[in-house]
């Protein structure tokens, strides 16, 4: 049969009473430091996603604001087309005119 014996047994209990004194050490050490850092990068994260979420709102805005100024810029050069194409047409006509005499 494959049952520990009791060498193995007493140096699992005593790995594992060492390995909770290690844990026990690494708290008192080094467990508040961890949980302030654990603390600030959580708060950094929320920060980050805030920002993320902000600067994405702003870029759409951004972009729609350019998208009316292109359309009105589009609207303005077809009134400026046609009131050129008015005014070549009315020159034209005045040209006709005058050379008819």
């Amino acid at each position: 049969m494959n049952a520990p014996s009791l060498n193995e047994i007493r140096g699992a209990v005593n790995r594992d009473l060492t390995d909770e004194k290690m844990d026990q050490v690494r708290e008192i050490l080094v467990g508040d430091s961890m949980r302030s850092m654990d603390a600030r990068l959580a708060f950094l994260e929320t920060r980050l996603n805030e920002f993320e979420v902000s600067i994405g709102r702003q870029l759409d805005a951004l972009e729609a604001r350019i998208e009316a100024l292109a359309g009105a810029a589009d609207g303005d050069r077809r009134v400026t087309f046609e009131a050129l194409a008015t005014s070549v047409a009315s020159l034209s006509e005045q040209i006709r005119r005058i050379s008819r005499g």
